[in-house]
């Protein structure tokens, strides 16, 4: 199994082989850069006309060997395919451990196309997905997003193994809100209790579920982007939550990947609820 960064020559670049250069090192798996050639169209150009296909081919192929030597420089092992890039990243992941995607981009259209690749991934939910607005190169404390559900409880005992072969802290955040808020605890009644009692309550119910005493922070919050508040607060350099992508029950910590994974500044990892790390 590998690191499998999916690159293009954009902005990104850079961050996320510094990025799979880290967690190679740290997690003790290889890494590898993945570029895909977006070639639907040529090749549709070269079937509607039969008198370009060797014109087409030619500019196809040497558009893979630039690539690959300008890739080379990485000094990571480099893959570059052919395809639609959302299919063949997503055919790609099923023999990797972990994706690492770069988030945003400076031109519009580059913006558009990654994340479009993000959620094609994220709702697949086969493999844990680290999204990179920036550079990860070192890790001192790990936030996990944490409810009780099997998807967020995957995800914290991922964070452990990250935590444990980096170095790094792990904490769980746990948000409590009332009636229409992002974070209503299904798992007792508001209503009858006292703010206080009720974040007590919930930290008792959490770790009771992680098995892990002083790993929760509990804390008041109406909106998803609390939770991001929350973990920049306590001094994370990684945020990591749990995704319900083949679940039916859209509520709380799916809705937190939704709007996390667009506007999170923190490196984010999306674990799918049956990952095993």
């Amino acid at each position: 199994m590998r690191l499998l960064a999916a690159v293009d020559l954009g902005s990104s670049l850079e961050a996320l082989v510094e990025s799979a250069r880290f967690l190679q090192g740290g997690l003790g798996v290889p890494a590898q850069v993945l570029h895909v050639v977006p070639s639907p169209y040529w090749e549709d150009l070269a079937r509607r006309f039969p008198h370009l296909a060797p014109q087409v081919e030619e500019l196809l192929r040497l558009v893979r060997a630039e690539v690959e030597k300008a890739l080379d420089a990485t000094g990571l092992p480099v893959q570059v395919l052919r395809g639609f890039p959302a299919q063949v990243v997503a055919a790609e992941a099923l023999k990797s451990k972990l994706v690492l995607l770069g988030r945003g981009g400076e031109a519009p259209l580059e913006a558009l196309a990654k994340g479009g690749l993000a959620r094609y991934l994220l709702h697949r939910g086969e493999v844990p997905v680290l999204l990179l607005p920036r550079a990860l190169t070192g890790v001192r404390r790990i936030a996990v997003g944490l409810d009780e559900s099997p998807a967020s409880l995957a995800a914290f005992r991922v964070a452990e193994a990250w935590g444990r072969a980096l170095g790094a802290e792990v904490l769980g955040l746990h948000l409590v809100s009332g009636h229409g808020g992002c974070c209503f605890p299904t798992y007792l009644d508001p209503g009858k209790l006292s703010v206080p009692e009720v974040l007590e309550r919930a930290k008792a119910h959490l770790e009771a579920l992680l098995k892990a005493t002083g790993a929760v922070e509990v804390s008041w919050g109406e909106e998803e982007e609390d939770l991001l508040r929350l973990a920049e607060a306590r001094g994370a350099d990684l945020l990591v939550l749990g995704s319900k992508a083949r679940s039916t029950w859209r509520h709380r910590l799916g809705r937190m990947v939704e709007v996390l994974a667009l506007q999170s500044p923190l490196p984010l990892l999306v674990v799918p609820e049956a990952a095993v790390w």
